[in-house]
């Protein structure tokens, strides 16, 4: 099955996408790539990304790539979500990957996973530039 997300780049159907400036990046085999912006309203009491804000990244980039999947045809309702937090998430871009477990006739299972560190690359060991994975550069 091919899913075109070039749409969302243009027209951003929902108030929490333009607030998080969501965009469609790539896709990787079964994997839909897209990028969220973080702004500094969207911090906690530890100038962090409210977790809520996290959640609304995920449910937005799980539902544009369902919609997209069904041609526009059914635009899907959140039943059950769960969220794992495993570390937080700073002020600014994050990647969240989303991948189609299931689709039904009526119902899909999806997958997003959202990811704001970055880790080391051989350009990035070779200009002698060093990232941790909470994305500070040492």
């Amino acid at each position: 099955m091919e899913i075109k997300l070039d749409w969302l780049n243009k027209v951003k159907p929902g108030n929490t996408m333009k607030f998080l400036n969501l965009e469609y990046v790539q896709t990787d085999g079964d994997i839909y790539k897209l990028k969220a912006t973080f702004p500094p309203e969207t911090t906690n009491p530890m100038n962090m990304v409210q977790g809520g804000m996290i959640t609304a990244a995920l449910d937005d980039a799980t539902a544009m790539v369902v919609i997209s999947a069904y041609d526009f045809k059914i635009g899907p309702l959140t039943t059950d979500l769960h969220v794992l937090f495993h570390r937080p998430v700073e002020v600014g871009e994050a990647m969240i990957e989303v991948k189609i477990i299931k689709l039904g006739r009526k119902l899909a299972t999806v997958e997003g996973k959202l990811y704001n560190c970055l880790l080391y690359t051989s350009d990035a060991a070779d200009e002698g530039l060093g990232v941790d994975l909470g994305g500070r550069r040492i």
